[in-house]
């Protein structure tokens, strides 16, 4: 089944239904005067949002949306190289958009992205940042009562924190930066990561690890306390809270990073890609983001949630002056080192 749907003007009032495999359900259709725009996304809460602010202000502009999802690179390695690419816009991280530009990605006319309440040095020659966040440690609050984890230092220490740990199975999803953190790395001195000391660090929580592939299934972990303690992301984090676990967040040294949009290489409808690009990036699509989901907003200019459990979870509601910022640069030139790294500790 094509995960793919149409969004117009006539059925953004209509429920949106997801199947469990991950498909999109049809929604709407007919045809409008400016074409369509295939964005290849993530699909899931972060799709409805677009479709009520960015793809509905499309439509009032004669451009329909095409989703498909899941928003998978060897596809679109594949599309580019084919010279027939049948999407337009891509949702990707930050260091792929660097590390593929001109790639597998157009570089941008930057005149023609809507930079208000944008950093510039955020917008790079391929991508425009659609959302900040950061990976977290979070804990069952009913665990460590009285006596809660402070720092990584106490993430990767068994002894006087005892409990499982949760990890996605990802060189990307700092495993190997935390441990370093933990390990006394200073939080701007991380790069280039020193891989023999983070796997020594790592090796401490070893027999407590339990890896995850999916946030569906780091969800379900923190929600039933299958885990004590996730290196977790915001959102599923948020899910599992929302959904009665007890659960905080440490908010010593969080590790920033950034969810990018990029353009295709060869993308067929260059025009619609760059509308959708700056209606996704304005206020009314980033402020709902922040209003149901714990995100911070790359523009500056979209006011934040009022919500007490989102902002729980958000970084930018809880700074401490201990943030750590990813370097892209460095993951752009090093992702595929880093990954057979990470490959060769877990299957020790």
């Amino acid at each position: 089944m094509r995960n793919r749907r149409l969004v117009t003007a006539l059925a953004l009032t209509a429920a949106v239904s997801f199947s469990a495999t991950g498909c999109f359900a049809t929604v709407g259709g007919g045809s409008a005067a400016g074409g369509t725009v295939v964005f290849s996304n993530t699909g899931g809460a972060l799709a409805a949002i677009f479709a009520e602010t960015a793809y509905k202000e499309l439509a009032s502009e004669g451009i329909q949306v095409a989703e498909e999802s899941p928003n998978n690179e060897a596809k679109l390695t594949a599309m580019v190289e084919s010279g027939s690419p049948t999407w337009d816009v891509f949702y990707s991280s930050p260091y792929r958009t660097v590390a593929k530009c001109d790639v597998l990605f157009e570089k941008l006319d930057k005149s023609r992205i809507n930079t208000a309440g944008l950093d510039p040095a955020q917008v790079t020659d391929c991508g425009v940042p659609v959302l900040k966040s950061a990976f977290l440690l979070v804990y069952n609050a009913d665990k460590y009562g009285d006596r809660p984890p402070q720092s990584w230092a106490d993430f990767y220490d068994t002894t006087n924190f005892p409990g499982t740990r949760g990890i996605m199975n990802y060189a990307k999803d700092a495993g190997m930066e935390t441990a370093l953190l933990a390990a006394g790395a200073p939080g701007d001195q991380l790069y280039p990561l020193d891989y023999e000391r983070a796997f020594a660090t790592l090796d401490k929580i070893r027999p407590s690890v339990r890896f995850y592939d999916t946030g569906a299934q780091q969800t379900q972990a923190l929600e039933s306390g299958e885990v004590d303690m996730m290196l977790a992301w915001p959102g599923r984090a948020y899910e599992a809270a929302k959904n009665g676990a007890n659960l905080k967040v440490v908010w010593n040294q969080p590790l920033y990073y950034e969810d990018s949009l990029g353009i295709v290489k060869g993308a067929k409808n260059l025009d619609a890609a760059y509308a959708l690009i700056n209606a996704l990036v304005d206020v009314p699509t980033q402020e709902l983001i922040m209003q149901r989901q714990p995100y911070g907003s790359p523009n500056a200019n979209a006011k934040p949630s009022a919500d007490p459990l989102i902002n729980s979870f958000i970084a930018t509601s809880n700074v401490t002056g201990t943030e750590v910022q990813r370097d892209n640069e460095w993951w752009a030139a090093n992702l595929d080192e880093a990954t057979r790294q990470w490959t060769e500790w877990v299957n020790r």
